[in-house]
């Protein structure tokens, strides 16, 4: 096993191709997804609230098992390499047919099958991204190369989210049934799918010839059940994690929440067209993607905590203060200038997003350092499941509190006979809708940046820990 130094750019770009996955499904998802299953399919939304919750908590149980799985596997190709390569046809597969939901089924067959795509769906996803994340930990433990490789990470990811929002609201859904057109969603994930999947193979090879810099697969005892639990409580016990992990479901919650009813308030509540929601979708993508290049010297200076919570901060500015301003009157603008308003403060929200994202997944892999530092043995795979089931289940909470609102407002499913995406909806509904997406959302982000403040990994005692970790394995080696 070589230096885990600087990584050669061409091996850093093409790694970070394997985010295009995430970015590509994980957005479309969130941005499209709720709004095809209630509006054009017609599905209740309590229920496809608890479809889409279904799969995100399934997955969420399941991703401390493949992470332990991968950080325990022995094979030629490595222990994340295989994990990678078999999720990767099935999510294409799921992905194309979540959005090609048969017509003609009764409301609970379509809850049925949607439950069953959305839960095969995200454990195929982390199949994927769960041995690739791990791998980002692993290519280098430089404090701040590490941040490097993180960032590019997130660049591509956001690029491939920019092309799924380009390529839905700009192509596919630029006709005049709008993202009501029930036969465009089908052509529109089998386009992405095509895409990110030559992201993926890109990044499997670079996984694959890169096997001198990853570490060897940790030792475990016993049956897969014990070892796992054991491995569970060892992570909870570090503080580190402790304090990440409940961050992230505070911080993905809210923007759970926040991003599934994003389409329906564009739509209702600021009286958008599909050219200007696009054109705010674009600015927050658009802030995402310039955010990665501005993180790395915000990095550079100031520490990563200070990072994720300015990012925070300026996160939850940007996604609750508009709508509380307009509920209460104080945010009067309307049509162009309302899009242009709205697209200058989420395109800032998104950078400075981004910087916290960056931030956030390097922290977790300094988390991994001191848990060796603490227990002797590498556990990335669940660290970075951790972060994943607390995203995921969060999210799947999102989910569930936007498809609950949608149904308590009493959201109509038969919107065509109310006159389509042009329907006039009660003011009551309307203003419920915008404050479950803005403040509501709020509260569960200023939880996430309480959370925060109790980090106390910092550069100084990273740098210790990587000198006594140093140490032990110069003197593990010397032994015959």
């Amino acid at each position: 096993m070589i230096s885990r130094g600087k990584l050669p750019f061409g091996q850093k770009l093409g790694y970070s191709a394997g985010q295009v996955l995430d970015g590509i499904v994980s957005q479309s998802l969130s941005i499209f997804l709720l709004f095809y299953v209630t509006t054009v399919c017609g599905l209740p939304g309590g229920l496809a609230g608890i479809a889409l919750a279904t799969g995100l908590m399934v997955d969420a149980v399941m991703d401390p098992l493949i992470g332990s799985l991968s950080d325990g596997w022995r094979s030629r190709m490595g222990r994340r390499l295989p994990f990678m390569l078999a999720g990767l046809p099935a999510v294409a597969l799921l992905f194309v047919a979540i959005f090609t939901l048969p017509t003609g089924l009764g409301t609970m067959a379509l809850f049925a099958w949607l439950t069953l795509l959305s839960v095969l769906l995200r454990i195929a996803m982390s199949l994927f991204i769960l041995p690739y994340s791990a791998v980002g930990a692993e290519l280098s433990e430089d404090y701040v190369e590490r941040s490097s490789i993180m960032a590019w990470r997130w660049g591509i990811g956001m690029l491939g989210t920019l092309v799924a929002v380009v390529l839905g609201f700009g192509i596919f859904f630029a006709g005049p049934g709008g993202t009501a057109n029930h036969g465009a969603y089908t052509p529109f994930a089998i386009t992405l799918a095509v895409i990110f999947v030559i992201g993926g193979l890109i990044s499997g090879r670079v996984v694959g010839r890169t096997l001198d810099r990853q570490h060897p697969p940790a030792f475990g005892e016993g049956g897969i059940h014990a070892r796992l639990l054991r491995e569970l409580g060892e992570v909870f016990r570090n503080r580190s994690f402790r304090v990440l992990f409940g961050s992230a479901l505070l911080f993905f919650s809210a923007l759970g929440t926040h991003a599934t009813l994003g389409l329906h308030t564009n739509t209702f509540f600021w009286h958008f067209t599909s050219a200007q929601t696009q054109m705010v979708t674009l600015a927050v993508f658009a802030g995402l993607l310039l955010g990665a290049p501005l993180a790395g010297p915000l990095l550079k200076r100031l520490e990563k905590r200070t990072v994720l919570l300015i990012g925070l901060v300026g996160l939850a500015v940007s996604e609750t203060v508009p709508a509380g301003l307009r509920l209460l009157g104080l945010f009067p603008f309307q049509g162009t200038m309302l899009m242009w308003a709205l697209s200058g403060i989420v395109f800032v929200g998104g950078i400075l997003m981004a910087a916290a994202a960056i931030a956030f997944a390097s922290m977790m892999a300094d988390a991994a350092d001191e848990h060796e530092h603490l227990f002797g043995a590498r556990r990335e795979g669940l660290y970075y499941a951790g972060w994943a089931f607390a995203s995921k289940a969060a999210a799947g909470v999102g989910a569930l509190i936007a498809g609950t609102v949608l149904q308590i407002i009493h959201f109509p499913t038969d919107l065509a006979e109310h006159g389509g995406l042009a329907a006039r909806l009660p003011d009551g509904m309307i203003h419920w809708l915008g404050f479950f997406y803005g403040p509501g959302a709020g509260l569960l982000y200023l939880g996430a940046i309480i959370a925060t403040f109790l980090y106390r990994l910092d550069a100084t005692s990273h740098a210790g820990i990587m000198r006594d970790l140093a140490e032990r394995r110069a003197a593990a080696a010397a032994i015959p």
